[in-house]
Protein backbone atom coordinates (compact mmCIF):
# COMPACT_ATOMS: atom_id res chain seq x y z
CA UNK A 1 0.00 0.00 0.00
CA UNK A 2 1.06 3.45 -0.59
CA UNK A 3 1.60 5.87 2.36
CA UNK A 4 -1.10 8.06 0.95
CA UNK A 5 -3.60 5.31 1.46
CA UNK A 6 -1.90 4.56 4.68
CA UNK A 7 -2.18 8.34 5.82
CA UNK A 8 -5.85 8.33 4.77
CA UNK A 9 -6.78 4.95 6.42
CA UNK A 10 -4.85 6.35 9.77
CA UNK A 11 -6.35 9.47 9.60
CA UNK A 12 -10.24 7.98 9.58
CA UNK A 13 -9.38 5.56 12.04
CA UNK A 14 -7.84 8.13 14.26
CA UNK A 15 -11.37 10.51 13.76
CA UNK A 16 -13.15 7.45 14.63
CA UNK A 17 -11.43 6.72 17.71
CA UNK A 18 -11.54 10.67 19.22
CA UNK A 19 -15.03 11.40 18.19
CA UNK A 20 -15.61 8.31 20.41
CA UNK A 21 -14.15 9.37 23.02
CA UNK A 22 -15.94 12.78 22.46
CA UNK A 23 -19.17 11.35 22.94
CA UNK A 24 -20.06 11.97 19.67
CA UNK A 25 -23.35 10.80 18.84
CA UNK A 26 -23.27 7.28 16.41
CA UNK A 27 -25.11 8.91 13.78
CA UNK A 28 -22.92 11.01 13.20
CA UNK A 29 -19.69 9.15 13.45
CA UNK A 30 -19.92 8.54 9.91
CA UNK A 31 -20.00 12.07 8.91
CA UNK A 32 -16.64 12.80 11.66
CA UNK A 33 -14.97 9.80 9.72
CA UNK A 34 -15.66 11.60 6.26
CA UNK A 35 -14.47 15.25 7.49
CA UNK A 36 -10.91 13.60 9.12
CA UNK A 37 -10.70 11.89 5.59
CA UNK A 38 -11.55 15.16 3.90
CA UNK A 39 -9.20 16.95 5.67
CA UNK A 40 -6.93 13.74 5.45
CA UNK A 41 -7.06 14.01 1.76
CA UNK A 42 -6.63 17.78 1.17
CA UNK A 43 -3.61 18.01 3.31
CA UNK A 44 -2.17 15.27 1.08
CA UNK A 45 -3.42 17.07 -2.17
CA UNK A 46 -2.32 20.30 -1.23
CA UNK A 47 1.44 18.73 -0.06
CA UNK A 48 2.16 17.76 -3.26
CA UNK A 49 1.81 20.98 -5.03
CA UNK A 50 3.30 23.51 -1.94
CA UNK A 51 6.54 23.12 -0.10
CA UNK A 52 6.15 23.42 3.66
CA UNK A 53 3.76 22.64 6.81
CA UNK A 54 1.86 26.26 6.77
CA UNK A 55 -0.17 25.88 3.80
CA UNK A 56 -1.29 22.23 3.67
CA UNK A 57 -2.41 22.42 7.24
CA UNK A 58 -3.96 26.16 6.50
CA UNK A 59 -5.77 24.67 3.63
CA UNK A 60 -6.58 21.37 5.02
CA UNK A 61 -8.37 22.75 8.09
CA UNK A 62 -10.35 25.93 6.08
CA UNK A 63 -12.00 22.73 4.04
CA UNK A 64 -12.39 21.03 7.00
CA UNK A 65 -14.17 23.66 9.13
CA UNK A 66 -16.26 24.46 6.21
CA UNK A 67 -17.55 21.00 6.40
CA UNK A 68 -18.18 21.41 9.96
CA UNK A 69 -20.06 24.42 9.59
CA UNK A 70 -22.43 22.93 6.82
CA UNK A 71 -22.90 20.18 8.98
CA UNK A 72 -23.68 21.84 12.42
CA UNK A 73 -25.98 23.67 10.49
CA UNK A 74 -28.05 20.20 8.82
CA UNK A 75 -27.74 18.96 12.48
CA UNK A 76 -28.56 22.19 14.70
CA UNK A 77 -25.57 21.19 16.49
CA UNK A 78 -22.50 23.29 17.14
CA UNK A 79 -19.84 23.79 14.81
CA UNK A 80 -17.40 22.56 17.37
CA UNK A 81 -19.16 18.90 17.33
CA UNK A 82 -17.42 18.64 13.74
CA UNK A 83 -14.86 20.71 13.41
CA UNK A 84 -12.48 18.79 16.52
CA UNK A 85 -12.48 15.48 15.11
CA UNK A 86 -11.92 16.84 11.45
CA UNK A 87 -8.93 17.83 12.64
CA UNK A 88 -7.91 15.01 14.50
CA UNK A 89 -5.41 13.92 11.19
CA UNK A 90 -3.80 17.08 11.46
CA UNK A 91 -2.26 17.10 14.76
CA UNK A 92 1.35 17.59 14.90
CA UNK A 93 1.25 14.62 17.96
CA UNK A 94 4.84 13.06 16.61
CA UNK A 95 6.61 16.99 16.31
CA UNK A 96 5.20 17.83 19.57
CA UNK A 97 7.03 14.40 20.85
CA UNK A 98 9.90 14.57 19.33
CA UNK A 99 10.23 18.40 20.71
CA UNK A 100 9.82 17.57 24.06
CA UNK A 101 12.03 14.29 23.58
CA UNK A 102 15.03 16.47 22.41
CA UNK A 103 14.06 19.34 25.13
CA UNK A 104 14.08 16.16 28.02
CA UNK A 105 17.21 15.02 26.19
CA UNK A 106 19.34 18.22 26.06
CA UNK A 107 19.50 18.62 22.51
CA UNK A 108 18.21 22.50 22.34
CA UNK A 109 19.13 22.83 18.57
CA UNK A 110 16.87 19.74 17.99
CA UNK A 111 13.66 20.79 20.36
CA UNK A 112 13.78 24.46 18.81
CA UNK A 113 13.93 22.98 15.04
CA UNK A 114 11.09 20.34 16.29
CA UNK A 115 9.07 22.99 17.84
CA UNK A 116 8.95 25.37 15.53
CA UNK A 117 7.64 22.59 13.42
CA UNK A 118 5.40 21.72 15.28
CA UNK A 119 4.10 25.69 16.02
CA UNK A 120 3.81 26.24 12.37
CA UNK A 121 1.83 23.30 11.90
CA UNK A 122 -0.74 24.50 14.89
CA UNK A 123 -1.01 27.87 13.37
CA UNK A 124 -2.08 27.01 10.32
CA UNK A 125 -4.77 24.53 11.37
CA UNK A 126 -5.51 27.56 13.62
CA UNK A 127 -5.99 30.11 10.70
CA UNK A 128 -7.66 27.37 8.69
CA UNK A 129 -10.33 27.29 11.33
CA UNK A 130 -10.53 30.23 11.82
CA UNK A 131 -10.74 31.60 8.08
CA UNK A 132 -13.54 28.64 7.97
CA UNK A 133 -15.35 30.10 10.34
CA UNK A 134 -15.04 33.68 9.20
CA UNK A 135 -16.08 33.12 5.77
CA UNK A 136 -19.29 31.10 7.16
CA UNK A 137 -20.07 34.21 9.19
CA UNK A 138 -19.57 36.34 6.40
CA UNK A 139 -21.85 34.14 4.40
CA UNK A 140 -24.28 34.12 6.71
CA UNK A 141 -24.51 37.43 6.98
CA UNK A 142 -24.86 38.13 3.41
CA UNK A 143 -27.61 35.76 3.23
CA UNK A 144 -29.42 37.76 5.73
CA UNK A 145 -29.78 40.86 4.31
CA UNK A 146 -30.92 39.15 0.66
CA UNK A 147 -34.73 40.10 0.27
CA UNK A 148 -36.37 36.36 0.33
CA UNK A 149 -38.31 35.51 -2.57
CA UNK A 150 -42.26 34.99 -1.88
CA UNK A 151 -44.21 33.29 -4.39
CA UNK A 152 -46.35 35.48 -6.15
CA UNK A 153 -43.56 38.52 -5.75
CA UNK A 154 -42.06 39.86 -9.24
Amino acid sequence: MSSDLIMLITGVLGTLGFSILFYIHPRRLPLACLGGLLTCAVYLIVNRFVDGDFIPNLCAALVGALFSEICARVFRVPASVFTTPCIIPLVPGGMLYRTMSCAVQGDLHGAVQYGMTTLTVALGIAAGIAVGSLLTMLWVSVCKKQPSRRSGDP
